[in-house]
C-alpha cells in the first residue's frame, strides 16, 4: 500500500498484512487480518487478532485494504 492509499483509510478500517515471502498474495496462509489503529510515514500501527490481540508496527508496503 502506498501513502496515498493510506490517506483514504480511517482508524479501525480493516487491513491485511501480506508478508514479503507471500509475493503480494493476500490469500497466502501467513497473511494476518487486522484493523488500522494509526499511521505515520511508512509505518502503520495495526491491531491483529489472529494470534492474540496485539498492536504491531507494520510497514505500509506490506498492507492491503480489507
Amino acid at each position: 500500500m502506498t501513502e496515498s492509499e493510506m490517506s483514504l483509510l480511517v482508524k479501525y478500517d480493516p487491513v491485511t498484512y501480506v508478508p514479503p515471502h507471500a509475493k503480494g498474495n493476500a490469500q497466502h496462509k501467513d497473511c494476518e487480518q487486522g484493523v488500522l489503529i494509526g499511521w505515520k510515514g511508512d509505518i502503520a500501527r495495526v491491531l491483529y487478532c489472529t494470534s492474540g490481540r496485539t498492536i504491531q508496527r507494520t510497514y505500509i508496503e506490506n498492507l492491503v485494504i480489507g
